[in-house]
Parts: C-alpha cells; sequence; structure tokens
C-alpha cells in the first residue's frame, strides 16, 4: 500500500465558529498533506450539519452522535430511531461522538450518560460502524459498558478519540476491535503521560486528530486547531517511534481501512 498523506479521524468542521468555510479548510488541508477528513457531530442537528457536508466533498465523511454532555437532553423514544436512519447513510463512516465524560460536576448524571453511551454502540453494533469514544475521567466505566455491548454484539469495533493516556485502556484494546487516536496534546511538554501510552500502544491501532478547532499541536499550539494540523501530530508521532513518515502514513491508512469498510 502506498500512501502518501495523512487523515484527520476527528475533526468539527461543519459548524466553524472561526468563520473558515469547509472549501478553505479542505485547502489549507492539502497543502499539508492532509487529504480525508472525518467531521464529527455532537448532537443530532449538529450531525444533521455533519452528514450534509460530507455530502458535498468526495473527501470528507461524517460521524453522527451525541456528545455525554448533552446525555440529559437524549430521549430514547424519540431519538434513537433519529440518530439510527441518521447513521444508516452512506457517507456516515462512524457513530458518534459519545461515550462518558466526568470531567465536570456539571456534566449530567450518569445513569442519563450510561443510556446514551449503551444506545449509541448499539446502533454502531446493529449498522457494523465503528463508535467514537470520549472518554474523560470515566475510563474504567466506559470498558464497563463496551463489555456489555459486545456481549450482543460481537462485532462492535470503535475509536477512543483524543486519547486521555489511560494504561487500562491500551490493555483492553489488545484483543478487542478497537483503536487509540491521539491528537495535538500529545506534542505538548506536559502531557509525558500521552507518550508513555504512545510508547505501548499497538502500532497498528493507531490513529491520528486533531479534535479541532481544539488542541492545536505544537507549533501552532494557542491558535485555533483545524485539519491541516494534523500532520505536526502525525510528523511528531513518526519521529517519536523512529518510523520514516511515509511508512507511519500507510500504517495509519491501513488501520482506518480495518475500522472502517471501504472508506475513501
Amino acid at each position: 500500500m502506498e500512501v502518501n498523506f495523512w487523515t484527520d479521524t476527528h475533526a468539527h468542521i461543519h459548524d466553524d465558529e472561526y468563520g473558515r468555510s469547509v472549501d478553505e479548510f479542505i485547502s489549507l488541508a492539502y497543502d499539508k498533506n492532509v487529504k480525508r477528513i472525518i467531521t464529527i457531530g455532537i448532537d443530532y442537528n449538529d450531525s444533521v450539519k455533519a452528514l450534509k457536508t460530507a455530502e458535498q466533498y468526495d473527501n470528507i465523511h461524517a460521524a453522527c452522535g451525541m456528545h455525554p454532555e448533552y446525555a440529559d437532553k437524549y430521549i430514547r423514544e424519540k431519538d434513537y430511531e433519529q440518530f439510527y436512519r441518521l447513521a444508516s447513510n452512506k457517507k456516515v463512516v462512524a457513530v458518534g461522538e459519545t461515550g462518558l465524560d466526568f470531567y465536570y460536576e456539571e456534566n449530567p448524571d450518569e445513569k442519563y450518560q450510561n443510556i446514551l453511551f449503551e444506545d449509541m454502540a448499539d446502533i454502531a453494533g446493529r449498522l457494523d460502524k465503528p463508535l467514537v469514544i470520549h472518554s474523560r475521567n470515566a475510563a474504567e466505566k466506559t470498558i464497563k459498558i463496551l463489555d456489555k455491548v459486545l456481549k450482543k454484539h460481537s462485532n462492535l469495533k470503535g475509536i477512543f478519540h483524543c486519547f486521555d493516556g489511560n494504561m487500562g485502556v491500551v490493555d483492553w484494546i489488545k484483543d478487542k476491535n478497537f483503536y487509540i487516536s491521539y491528537a495535538g496534546n500529545l506534542t505538548f511538554k506536559s502531557a509525558e503521560n500521552l507518550r508513555q501510552a504512545l510508547a505501548v500502544t499497538p502500532i497498528d491501532r493507531l490513529l491520528i486528530e486533531t479534535d479541532s478547532p481544539y488542541l492545536s499541536p505544537v507549533p501552532v499550539r494557542g491558535k485555533k486547531n483545524m485539519p491541516a494540523n494534523v500532520s505536526y501530530t502525525g510528523e511528531y508521532v513518526a519521529e517519536f517511534l523512529n518510523m520514516p513518515y511515509n511508512i507511519l502514513m500507510e500504517q495509519l491508512e491501513s488501520n482506518l481501512q480495518k475500522l472502517i469498510k471501504g472508506v475513501e
């Protein structure tokens, strides 16, 4: 497999709060050899926007789901089928982002987060599409729910996006069909825990992302992030792992193709 480009596996470009157009994002990304972007929904309306954006561009795909911060707004009787139908679209390559977040006290109660996360994981299992997992201060509880859903959907697969370095997750994914995605905070001087995790992350379970507009990597830290900047994270990972850039590109593409069937 000859691959000479990067993919940003997690960005939020369909509802840009900084005033850039999608065309501008794509142009700037191409300048940095970033040729594919997955734009991620965080609630139903936002997911609709993500899908509409993806439908306009061959090199943009969407993920549709609901972030745990909105879990108390989720109404199973109405929203489950809406999300299922939306995620069934061929331009939707993943379900999410969704998961658990116990970082802020004001986040929804755990019972609401659990219901939402289980339902999103169930949709992913039914559609055989990967789950985009947001897990913050919640690794053990996240794994517990995933283990529960895996008993029903043994085909369930997914990405721990913007990975926080939890070693329990690194161990857990090794015999599962799950992947770890590192964002720009990997390059921060303070992120030694992430580098320690990267050192033991199986190379065939590795992905990279921006989570733009957040977490711009060095050397553009402090600026508003965009998909073009995933190139800096990719270069950092390659140098950290002592791999040529093109070899890492090929590995990341192989990983993505195994995770997402037929992604263009």
